[in-house]
Parts: C-alpha cells; sequence; structure tokens
C-alpha cells in the first residue's frame, strides 16, 4: 500500500517536469531566449540526484519522448539524450551531492553539453544541420539557474515528498 507521502511526492515530480516542459515552450525575447537553460534537463538531473530510486533512465526516456512531441522533433532524438543524462547522473550523484553549488552548476552544464552534442548529432544523421555558436549559449543559462532551480526543487521536496 502506498503512503499519502510516496503519492504526493511522484505528483509534485510530476508536476515539476510539466513546469519545466511549459518553461521551455515560454515565447521570451530573443536576446534572452538565447540563453534561455534547458529546463527539462536541469529538473530531471534535480529528480535523478535526489531520489535515484524513483527518477533514472525510464523516466529520462519517457520525459525526452514527451519533448520530442512537443518540439517537434524527431521522435525519440530527446527520449535517448534525457535517458544519457539520467544515466550519466546516476553514475555521478554520490559525488555530485557533495560538492558545492557552483561546481555542481559546472558538472550539469557539461551534462547538458552532452545532451545537446547528442540531440544535435542525431538531428543532423536525419537532416543537414547547421550549428552555430549561439546553440550552446543555453549551457550558461544553465549554469546559472542550476543553484536557485536544486534549491527550490530541494525545498519542495522536503516540504511535499
Amino acid at each position: 500500500m502506498q503512503s499519502k507521502a510516496d503519492s504526493s511526492g511522484g505528483l509534485i515530480i510530476i508536476l515539476s517536469f510539466i513546469l519545466a516542459m511549459l518553461m521551455s515552450v515560454m515565447p521570451l525575447p530573443e536576446i534572452i531566449s538565447l540563453f534561455k537553460p534547458d529546463w527539462v534537463a536541469l529538473v530531471l538531473i534535480y529528480w535523478v540526484m535526489a531520489l535515484p530510486n524513483r527518477v533514472g533512465v525510464l523516466s529520462g526516456w519517457v520525459l525526452g519522448l514527451f519533448v520530442d512531441v512537443l518540439d517537434g522533433t524527431l521522435f525519440g532524438i530527446n527520449a535517448l539524450s534525457l535517458a544519457i543524462v539520467a544515466f550519466l547522473i546516476q553514475m555521478i550523484f554520490h559525488r555530485l551531492r557533495l560538492f558545492p553549488r557552483w561546481k555542481q552548476a559546472i558538472n550539469v552544464m557539461v551534462v547538458i553539453g552532452i545532451h545537446r552534442m547528442i540531440v544535435m548529432t542525431l538531428s543532423g544523421l536525419v537532416n543537414p544541420v547547421s550549428i552555430d555558436l549561439t546553440y550552446w549559449f543555453p549551457l550558461f543559462g544553465s549554469l546559472f539557474f542550476w543553484p536557485w532551480v536544486f534549491i527550490l526543487l530541494r525545498d519542495v521536496r522536503r516540504n511535499h515528498c
């Protein structure tokens, strides 16, 4: 039998993923949207770090399928990429938890860079892709927002999960 805390914790995780997907498609002025963080990957990384027994590779895969539909990309590209992100974080979450926020942010930026590289490579196999330097700007937005995402989701998890 599932306790009330377990069921509400699952709901909080799902709601945070939905909010991240909404934030990822939210229209912003062009200069700001160049640096828009990868909200979905940030939230996934947090939950894999915080609750690795509940959120993992399968969660990343399913979440990626929703992102593929939301972005209109080739079905499975984000699914594979976010599953790999979840796998990488599961491999290092013990150490990552111990790092100060700024070191976590750098590691998160590297993992999101890997995510963007996978998406770019797989997209390039299907259609010719022209990538310029601005493709990598969201890494800096993710680097900047990671401590805030971490603190916010940690407080939500402590109060509701």
